[in-house]
């Protein structure tokens, strides 16, 4: 399963931390936990090395072959961990995974709305899902608010039966949009005076949302844009 963890695209298997990858200005970081650093430390002998990580210098091709030797060693410890957890012993009757907590405080803050108030706002959360399915969403600030690894834009008070947005990273000033008002140094803001009028403008909506999660990750140059690439190529190949 593929996701984003300590600000970097990684992999679970099995529920487990499996591998994890980033881009930086010399190098690309590879993460292997401590144990799959230590299996292949001859190895790796010719690269700068820490406690569980490798730095691949962008100036030398990436060794392909020996990051999927160690992808698999940890596809095995991960299978391994998860067969000791079984047991032949009478059956326990397993226990319901924990309702996901922002999910939780999410459904919370709308059930203290007014039916009304909620239709409207549900709407617009659709919309917003939909634009950017990789979104996280908790209640800050007494709102529903998004984020990635920065917090993005915000539910602002329902007034006048006015929907507001929030945008509030620093990034939105770059994008121009007849959506957004107000020329605040940090910030913009979106009115609906109905979800029906938000979903009229759900194409530049989508834009501004799209484009301002990709603002907020900071970008790669074009090398390390390919060698990432190719870790994650390689890390899902060997999980599907």
């Amino acid at each position: 399963m593929e996701g984003i963890s300590y600000g970097m695209p990684g992999f679970k298997y099995l529920g487990k931390p499996l591998v994890y990858f980033a881009g930086y200005e010399n190098h690309i970081g590879f993460y292997a936990t401590p144990t799959g650093h230590e299996a292949f430390k001859k190895d790796l002998a010719g690269y700068k090395t820490g406690k569980g990580s490798v730095q691949f210098p962008l100036t030398e091709p990436l060794p392909l072959a020996l990051i999927k030797k160690i992808v698999l060693f940890r596809v095995k410890e991960n299978e391994g961990m998860a067969g000791k957890k079984k047991t032949t012993v009478t059956a326990v009757k397993k226990k319901a995974a924990p309702e996901n907590k922002e999910a939780a405080q999410v459904k919370e803050w709308l059930d203290k709305q007014e039916p009304a108030v909620r239709k409207e706002i549900d709407t617009v959360r659709k919309l917003i899902k939909k634009a950017a399915p990789t979104l996280n969403e908790r209640i800050k600030w007494n709102a529903p608010s998004y984020y990635t690894t920065a917090d993005l834009f915000t539910f602002g008070p329902y007034k006048n039966k006015r929907i507001l947005l929030v945008f509030h990273h620093p990034a939105i000033v770059e994008i121009k949009s007849p959506l957004l008002e107000g020329e605040y140094k940090d910030r913009r803001l979106v009115y609906f005076n109905s979800s029906k009028e938000a979903v009229k403008n759900e194409k530049e909506l989508s834009r501004i949302i799209r484009l301002l999660t990709k603002k907020s990750r900071k970008p790669l140059t074009h090398n390390k844009q390919l060698t990432t690439y190719n870790l994650k190529l390689i890390t899902y190949d060997l999980l599907t």
